[in-house]
């Protein structure tokens, strides 16, 4: 959920999105061109990395572009190493207007600074967002689930040989999550075909410096 890579939010009106094959085709072979112009090394520095192939995956398709706006709170996430050391991280979804959305992540640094960073992050097709960052690399994010009011369950992979990179996390609208909604959102990810142990809680709390 925080640095250059990272996936995020939603627009504040609903906006009727036309995506043909033509420009789909050409946004995936250029995260492709991207990803196999990185070595190996590259790519286990940005995220998780295990061997077998990306699973299919659901989006949610009737996902909503104004309730999903607001700050989330990230619960847990996979091993990314542009968060490693990292915690209080949380982001903030602004509408920019035409179906453009800024995306504000914050956190804490290990050493116990504050740092942040702002991108934007526009639909790419139902479910599914394409999010910059400053001299980043375009990412997807894409939103299997959410009930708005509590949590959301956000995955991207990306496959090289026989190696996936993945990216999840479990984000709430609170610091915390009741304990049978934080069950429902690790098994949207075990529905889509996604091992939940590589997930590593995020400390939360009074002493973190969230944004007002």
């Amino acid at each position: 959920m925080y640095g250059r890579e990272i996936k995020a939010g939603y627009g504040v009106r609903t906006v009727a999105v036309s995506v043909t094959f033509t420009m789909k085709a050409a946004i995936t072979s250029l995260l492709l061109a991207v990803v196999v112009a990185l070595s190996d090394a590259r790519m286990d520095a940005l995220r998780h990395v295990s061997t077998g192939k990306c699973p299919s995956i659901t989006n949610k398709q009737d996902l909503e572009v104004v309730p999903y706006l607001g700050t989330w709170y990230e619960i847990e996430r996979f091993e990314a190493r542009f968060e490693e050391g990292m915690d209080c991280v949380h982001v903030q979804y602004s509408d920019l207007g035409e179906g453009v959305v800024e995306v504000h992540n914050m956190a804490r640094t290990a050493e116990g600074e504050f740092a942040d960073i702002v991108g934007t992050a526009t639909v790419l097709e139902p479910g599914v967002l394409l999010v910059v960052f400053p001299d980043g690399v375009p990412a997807e994010y894409h939103v299997l689930d959410t009930d708005y009011t509590n949590f959301s369950a956000v995955y991207n992979c990306e496959q090289l040989g026989e190696l996936r990179y993945e990216f999840a996390w479990i984000l709430a609208r609170h610091t915390t999550l009741d304990q049978d909604i934080y069950d429902h959102a690790r098994k949207v990810f075990q529905d889509n075909g996604i091992d939940v142990s590589h997930f590593q809680s995020t400390h939360q709390g009074e002493d973190c410096p969230y944004s007002t």
